[in-house]
């Protein structure tokens, strides 16, 4: 990264942290329309995607992803000011009661958890809300290519909301670690897994995805909670978690239990995100192309 854009991008953090927070987020709402715009190629297949899973027609799958980018730009908002607005945390972010006891309750079994969410609102500003809670959190993640722009992030991530975390590319060990500890495993379960993943269908298309929480739920016996965060259409600030099962307690389509059959447990997996995306497909992160491993760069 060049000085000059290095320089643009901390005088960046520096006002968005300046601002009062319905000023900051309503500034990450224009910049992710303009993304829109700038991006206009990728917004195109960002819309056919929505209009292929989705079933919807075109003028409602534009208005889907105007409002992916939008909340895009108020999650890199968010995101940069984490900072700024931990103290706040409780506040922006609603942590039922019900959702405590749920994820208590599982970690009494003594087998460690896996809380399995995806690229919905604002994962990270949910984290820091359940670190906040006092369950210590480690994250799987996708190392970033630019090394600057990796050290901001991961700084925002371990010092703000003080979140550990976990190289998806040599981290296992760290995750078994943890795991055989009781702690807690977050993986993001929407992301296409290439070659490396199981073919299996994502609104009923054939998509690459990652198996690592069917195995370590083989190997650990660990329970999978389904964790979604949910932006507050009245009240943009605000976010809510929810937890309403364990995943792993249940069987998939045929009745076998979770993890005997690697397709039918990955099923149950992708039908919750399924089932997310349906009822807030605006929050979704259209630009993850979840299917480009299977159908290629065409759509």
């Amino acid at each position: 990264m060049s000085g000059g854009i290095l320089a643009t991008l901390n005088f960046l953090v520096k006002f968005l942290r300046f601002l009062p927070h319905k000023y900051a987020l309503t500034f990450g709402r224009i910049t992710g329309r303009l993304l829109r715009l700038i991006l206009w190629r990728k917004t195109d297949r960002c819309e056919a995607r929505c209009v292929m899973s989705l079933g919807v027609g075109v003028t409602v799958s534009r208005e889907i992803i105007r409002g992916s980018f939008m909340n895009l730009g108020m999650s890199a908002v968010e995101f940069i000011r984490l900072p700024k607005i931990i103290s706040r945390i409780n506040e922006l972010v609603a942590f039922p009661e019900d959702s405590i006891n749920l994820l208590n309750s599982a970690l009494s079994r003594g087998k460690g958890v896996i809380l399995m969410t995806s690229h919905m609102a604002n994962w990270e500003l949910a984290a820091a809300r359940v670190i906040h809670e006092g369950f210590p959190l480690h994250a799987v993640y996708t190392p970033q290519s630019d090394r600057t722009a990796e050290s901001i992030i991961m700084g925002i991530r371990e010092n703000a909301s003080g979140m550990s975390m976990i190289d998806s590319n040599k981290g296992l060990r760290e995750i078994f670690r943890v795991l055989r500890a009781g702690g807690i495993v977050v993986i993001m379960q929407d992301l296409d897994a290439r070659k490396d993943g199981i073919i299996t269908d994502f609104f009923g298309i054939p998509a690459s995805t990652h198996d690592g929480i069917v195995k370590l739920y083989r190997k650990f016996h660990c329970p999978v909670i389904p964790v979604q965060c949910v932006r507050d259409k009245d009240n943009p600030s605000h976010h809510s978690m929810i937890m309403q099962c364990i995943l792993s307690d249940m069987k998939d389509a045929d009745g076998r239990a979770f993890g005997e059959d690697m397709q039918g447990s990955l099923r149950m997996c992708n039908k919750v995100i399924e089932g997310w995306i349906k009822e807030r497909p605006e929050l979704w992160l259209w630009l993850l192309d979840r299917w480009e491993y299977t159908l290629g760069k065409n759509i």
